[in-house]
């Protein structure tokens, strides 16, 4: 009695709480909303526009009919969301850019106009609106191409360029699981990729060209960051300059590789991408020293609103900061998320909020709904939207009273709330890191604890006031005083990165999984109440169930047709081909969770054609044969003879020809990749435990997109 009793109150107290707190039903429509963006990018069908918009519209009219009865009301608004979010997604792939390249052009002429320039260390990246492309016969292109060129060339936007170059399709993920580059580029509008050979390009800059009048403002942008690199250069010494360069424009190709790794070990790899906490702390400081400096005139501050002025200040400072670090997309987040700030404040509202948040996070996803799979996103919102939540709830009360209290225990308490806000980050943004990047810094609080006191108080109201000293050519005193900041930056990423035990590595996370932890936490957040936590565990324990099954897939086959892994898990040794790129070798690494530092001990490569790779043996030669609990596997570019290796071998994988299908597992061969799959359904992971479909590719697992090109068409 006393159970039906309770199952009967449990849902009348979650109705009522819904109906109690109707003032949190549009963050939970904006969390349904990112939902939607996701699952679109995750169906295994593609959703057209006109089916989201029916269903769209249904459940519209539906919250209409029921906007009385509250659970029921709540329930269809958020299906609405989610289904908004769907539809918003669909509508940006299919305005996406048509007739992608599908064809490598291993020797073109592109004619076209340069409209961006991202210097890549010795490499200067530029992206192209052709107007002509030697070997397509199309006349009009919807989509841009990003050539890669020597470091030193002299380009500059707006310049029309004529450039000898190899052409690639967008390229898919090597394997299923590895990240969608491709997709990245099909929504800025990019559908191809190459690079210049040599010099072999022609400029011409016309001052008065339709071209260069609509570019100008960029190209304004790009001499400014040109001249702050130069500025940067002669004012300071290496490593600081590169360090200094990437905070302040963007670029980051003259941080040495070193350091750049020893920033993501010590959990400061942030500091590199400028996003939320450079835009934040550059705004801040200058409304700041705006408002002071208003504030010191009474007859202004007590007869005009000082406060509005800097925000508009700000809002201008942070328009040029965009500017100079490029605009990159994180960077544009950052500066969305901050003008609702600061146009919160211009309208007498709360400035900091977490409907603020959702509502940056709308306008975001509404721009590029694609981004709510990146780790950039997904990390910024979860950071800032927890601090946000604590600070603006349990936190408050340190927040209020802080006039009255002496300076020394302010300097407490501001010590206290740097810790407390390194953890709730720290933990907050730990899942999102591991299932990215197959790491965590565990000391990632300390070197935070230490990096942005320096950051917040040293080194960017100094790049405040050398940005607005270098018109004058006087900024060279304050990069003086600003080098020895980023030194203890350097010092503290170089000491913290050493400590081997403090970075994490992990592998194997289930994508769904992680998404349950972020889920059942976001909805804690947003909502607050005992009785409105209940409906998160139910997600947290298929969470756990979820990742207590998932088992990644041992041997990985690129479709490019030249690199592959195998990973013995008894041995703890990952076999893979002697020529594999580095970043292909250090994705795969961190994709079993092998650290680089160990890779004599956790490395094989072989240069044999074939190799003959033996997994659950501590042995691997051709003198051992498998055993119960073994298998064998054996790669090569092309078999003279594939019937030995078929009766010899568990899997057999011929990367350039075709094998012959039904002689092979005649005469023994279990698994069979070949030319022929890898060509039409690209990369492949094989599972010799799962039985019923040990073989996934890359086309079975992404659907119709678009971006998706393999075997020379694209994907429908």
């Amino acid at each position: 009695m006393l159970k039906k009793q309770y199952l009967v109150e449990v849902p009348s107290q979650i109705a009522s709480a819904v109906a109690r707190q109707r003032n949190k039903w549009f963050l939970s429509s904006v969390l349904f909303f990112g939902l939607g963006c996701a699952l679109y990018f995750c169906l295994p069908a593609r959703i057209w526009p006109h089916q989201a918009a029916l269903v769209l519209i249904l459940l519209l009219c539906g919250f209409w009919r029921s906007r009385r009865r509250a659970m029921v009301a709540f329930v269809l608004q958020s299906l609405a969301c989610l289904v908004a979010g769907l539809l918003i997604a669909a509508l940006h792939t299919q305005a996406g850019p048509a007739n992608l390249l599908t064809r490598t052009l291993y020797s073109t002429t592109v004619t076209g106009v340069v409209s961006a320039l991202e210097p890549r260390g010795s490499r200067l990246r530029a992206t192209i609106d052709p107007t002509h492309i030697d070997g397509l016969d199309q006349d009009g292109f919807d989509w841009k191409v990003r050539i890669s060129f020597l470091g030193d060339s002299d380009l500059a936007i707006g310049d029309q360029i004529s450039v000898k170059a190899r052409l690639f399709p967008l390229r898919p993920p090597s394997v299923p699981g590895d990240p969608d580059f491709a997709r990245n580029l099909y929504f800025s509008d990019i559908g191809a990729t190459g690079f210049a050979f040599g010099r072999q390009f022609e400029v011409s800059r016309l001052p008065n060209s339709k071209s260069n009048e609509i570019s100008s403002l960029l190209s304004y942008f790009e001499v400014l960051r040109q001249s702050v690199s130069r500025r940067i250069d002669d004012g300071m010494r290496p490593p600081e300059a590169g360090i200094a360069k990437a905070l302040i424009i963007g670029e980051r190709g003259d941080v040495r590789p070193d350091i750049a790794e020893d920033l993501r070990k010590s959990g400061l790899a942030h500091l590199l991408a400028i996003s939320g906490l450079h835009m934040g702390l550059l705004c801040g400081t200058v409304f700041f020293l705006i408002r002071l400096g208003l504030a010191a005139a009474p007859t202004i501050a007590l007869r005009y609103p000082i406060k509005k002025w800097a925000a508009v200040g700000a809002m201008v400072a942070g328009l040029v900061y965009l500017g100079l670090s490029g605009a990159t997309v994180p960077t544009q987040r950052a500066y969305v998320m901050l003008l609702v700030v600061w146009v919160a404040l211009l309208l007498d509202r709360r400035a900091i909020s977490l409907r603020l948040v959702g509502v940056a996070a709308v306008i975001v996803l509404l721009l590029r709904p694609d981004v709510v799979l990146g780790a950039s996103f997904q990390l910024s919102f979860a950071a800032v939207g927890a601090l946000v939540a604590f600070y603006d709830g349990p936190g408050r009360r340190w927040l209020d009273g802080q006039g009255a209290r002496p300076w020394f225990e302010r300097a407490i308490v501001y010590l206290v709330g740097l810790v407390i806000t390194g953890i709730i980050v720290t933990a907050v943004t730990a899942p999102i890191i591991g299932y990215h990047f197959g790491r965590i810094s565990a000391l990632g609080v300390v070197a935070n604890l230490i990096a942005i006191p320096v950051m917040a108080f040293w080194i960017m109201p100094l790049i405040v006031a050398a940005l607005a000293l270098m018109p004058f050519g006087v900024e060279y005193p304050v990069l003086w005083l600003m080098q020895p900041g980023l030194t203890v930056l350097l010092d503290t990423a170089s000491g913290l990165g050493s400590v081997e035990w403090g970075l994490w590595y992990v592998a194997g996370l289930d994508a769904v999984a992680v998404s349950c932890a972020m889920l059942a936490l976001t909805w804690c957040v947003i909502w607050r109440d005992r009785w409105l936590v209940l409906p998160v565990i139910p997600i947290l324990i298929a969470g756990i169930i979820i990742q207590s099954r998932h088992h990644s897939p041992d041997i990985l086959i690129s479709g490019d047709r030249e690199s592959w892994a195998v990973f013995d898990r008894d041995q703890q040794v990952l076999h893979i081909p002697q020529k594999l790129s580095s970043f292909q070798k250090s994705l795969w690494m961190a994709r079993f969770g092998l650290r680089p530092e160990n890779e004599d001990r956790h490395l094989q490569t072989c240069a044999n054609d074939p190799c003959r790779v033996v997994m659950g043996s501590d042995v691997m030669g051709d003198d051992v044969m498998g055993g119960d609990g073994q298998k064998i596997i054996v790669i090569a570019n092309t078999f003279a003879n594939p019937f030995y290796a078929c009766r010899n071998a568990d899997i057999v994988v011929d990367l350039k020809s075709d094998l012959p299908q039904t002689q092979c597992r005649a005469a023994g061969a279990d698994i069979l990749v070949d030319d022929d799959v890898l060509w039409w359904q690209g990369g492949v992971t094989i599972d010799p435990d799962n039985h019923e479909n040990p073989v996934r590719s890359v086309r079975a697992e992404t659907g119709g997109w678009p971006w998706i090109v393999i075997g020379g068409r694209i994907a429908r």
